[in-house]
């Protein structure tokens, strides 16, 4: 094995990448073949790739064609396939695509408003990769409505279990973003996009309910184990309504029917000292959070206006969110209403916005913050119309949410998978919602005179 440095950290050498690599494609291969239907199978390979491609980084960041980077040209492969082999055409009209669809025109018109076609063009591809994820997990439900083919999705993240496993028994672990730790991320490049990948697993295992019971709890604390030993704190926060959700209703539905509103309230109760025991045991690591809510406008200023102290809260959240809120509103009036356009912070700024609404703002003004807003409203609605799992969907968006507060998810292609999948799976139960019938009109329901 070789560690090589990086800024973020060190990484496998080939000698151990490629044959725990070969290893994990035979489980691949054997879950692509039981996934169920091309999408199931499609859903699956993608995943497992993007993943596996992780541990590579190395490699796949470099340029390789054309100015893009291996991980670049693996996007843009998957997004191709899925669009021309795997998408049905009309399932591209589903109602609930169309913010995503202004989010991809805006994008265009704020690139080519602010001359950089470039920018607009990267992130349609992006949006297009979580469209074809969300299409593909609707399309395999519709013909696997038991979700068999998610128990074998859990195979797609082996890579990032047994890589994170390497990296403690070989003693290779990196340093935590705040520089107060160490973290345990398997030769992956950031914390931020292993963990959201983790998220996605556990996420996975919520709603796997055809596997083995033994090999679902299994899953779901491996992953569970997986975010906290990763360390992102913005993970780890956005995370726990998703992780008290699937506790809540494991307990509720482990019990015969009759003794189900008993044990929910003995649920109840064990998840809130569950949440007690973790407030107390994060205390330290979240104690920046609660001095910035306890006056948040009191964080948010000129950046010149920051002393030594608040540079440092949060990680310098609250520095980074001004100064990419500022810049903004010293743009033109169209900026502020179309952006500065997309991935323009690049060359601008050290880091990202680590808020997704607060780059939306600064890339697609205030029409982009308005579209964003509105695919999370069309899809939480979607997930409170959703039938059969409806309290781990409302748990699961909102963690999405919570998520893209401190970090930005819609940057990294793992946390368009997490979204695209769990739309995806949102979109099929809202469909599967029994509707209403409507009262008959009362002229319907007289009875026809008897005839002469």
């Amino acid at each position: 094995m070789t560690a090589q440095a990086l800024p973020y950290g060190p990484a496998f050498g080939l000698g151990i990448l490629l044959p725990v690599t070969a290893v994990l494609l035979v489980a691949l291969v054997i879950a692509a073949q039981r996934a169920g239907s091309v999408a199931g199978a499609f859903v699956v390979v993608a995943l497992w790739m993007r993943y596996t491609a992780g541990a590579y980084h190395l490699y796949m960041f470099q340029p390789i064609a054309g100015g893009l980077s291996g991980n670049a040209l693996l996007s843009i492969g998957v997004t191709g396939f899925g669009l021309l082999f795997v998408v049905r055409p009309a399932n591209l009209a589903l109602k609930w695509l169309l913010p995503v669809y202004a989010l991809v025109g805006l994008a265009l018109f704020s690139a080519a408003l602010n001359g950089d076609a470039a920018g607009g063009i990267n992130v349609a591809v992006k949006y297009a990769y979580m469209i074809v994820i969300m299409i593909a997990v609707f399309q395999a439900l519709r013909s696997d409505p038991d979700a068999r083919f998610l128990s074998w999705a859990m195979v797609s993240f082996l890579p990032l279990l047994v890589f994170q496993a390497l990296s403690l028994a070989l003693n290779l672990p990196k340093g935590s973003e705040d520089g107060d730790g160490l973290v345990w991320i398997g030769g992956y490049n950031h914390e931020a996009a292993f963990s959201v990948a983790m998220m996605t697993g556990f996420l996975v295992g919520c709603f796997a309910k055809s596997a083995p019971r033994a090999v679902r709890v299994a899953f779901l604390l491996a992953t569970l184990i997986g975010i906290l030993l990763a360390g992102y704190r913005t993970t780890i926060l956005a995370f726990a309504p998703l992780a008290l959700a699937a506790f809540l209703s494991g307990l509720t539905l482990s019990v015969r029917r009759d003794q189900r509103a008993s044990m929910a309230v003995t649920a109840m109760v064990a998840g809130v000292l569950l949440v007690s025991v973790a407030a107390l045991s994060y205390s330290a690591s979240f104690a920046d959070l609660a001095a910035f809510l306890a006056d948040p406008a009191g964080l948010i200023k000129p950046p010149r206006d920051f002393d030594l102290l608040e540079r440092q809260v949060m990680s310098g959240r609250p520095l980074i969110w001004s100064s990419y809120i500022y810049a903004w509103a010293a743009g033109t009036p169209l900026q502020h209403l179309f952006g500065l356009g997309p991935e323009s912070w690049e060359g601008v700024f050290k880091v990202y916005p680590h808020n997704t609404l607060i780059a939306t703002l600064y890339e697609l003004g205030w029409f982009g913050v308005a579209a964003m807003i509105a695919l999370w409203t069309v899809m939480f609605a979607a997930a409170a119309s959703a039938h059969g799992e409806r309290f781990k969907l409302l748990a699961a968006h909102f963690a999405f949410f919570l998520l893209n507060m401190a970090t930005m998810p819609f940057w990294q292609v793992e946390g368009l998978a997490l979204y695209g999948l769990l739309c995806g799976y949102t979109i099929y139960a809202a469909r599967a919602a029994p509707r209403p019938r409507r009262p008959r009109s009362a002229d319907a329901r007289r009875p026809l005179p008897a005839r002469p």
